[in-house]
């Protein structure tokens, strides 16, 4: 199921990078810094979930591949796709209420879950990543124009 989940990730991701792309480069590479920093934990979680389910961590590195190799499809539709103006909008749109579905039916749900000794730690904690991630975001659509000038 992870390794499901993981694939419908990656078209959709995949979907918002050929889009970006198909946009500008300047876009492109500020979408892909953005799912670079959403991946790369992702990712790791994943492995580790993996492995804490008792796979050996080579097949767990395997099916984290499989999941992420959907991508390329998704940046091909998005390519193709994404020359049209229409067509461009309609793709941001379902990549966008994609990703924040998948992330509020997993993280929402994980972070309420959690418990701890010091419940306001945790929730700095929590309310920081947010942010931070946020914030990221943020400065990556305001200044995507003098990226890499």
């Amino acid at each position: 199921m992870v390794t499901l989940g993981d694939a419908a990730h990656s078209v959709a991701d995949g979907l918002a990078l050929g889009a970006a792309l198909a946009s500008s480069w300047r876009a492109g590479v500020a979408t892909g810094l953005a799912l670079l920093c959403h991946e790369l934990p992702h990712a790791l979680g994943d492995l580790a979930v993996l492995v804490q389910a008792g796979l050996s961590w080579q097949r767990a590195l395997v099916l984290g591949l499989a999941g992420a190799l959907p991508i390329l499809p998704g940046i091909y539709i998005g390519l193709a796709l994404g020359t049209a103006t229409a067509a461009r909008t309609w793709l941001g749109a379902l990549a966008t209420g994609l990703l924040l579905y998948l992330a509020l039916c997993d993280m929402v749900p994980a972070m309420v879950a959690a418990r701890d000794r010091q419940p306001w730690v945790l929730l700095a904690l929590q309310s920081t990543g947010l942010l931070a991630g946020w914030g990221l975001l943020l400065l990556l659509a305001l200044y995507e124009d003098s990226i890499l000038r």
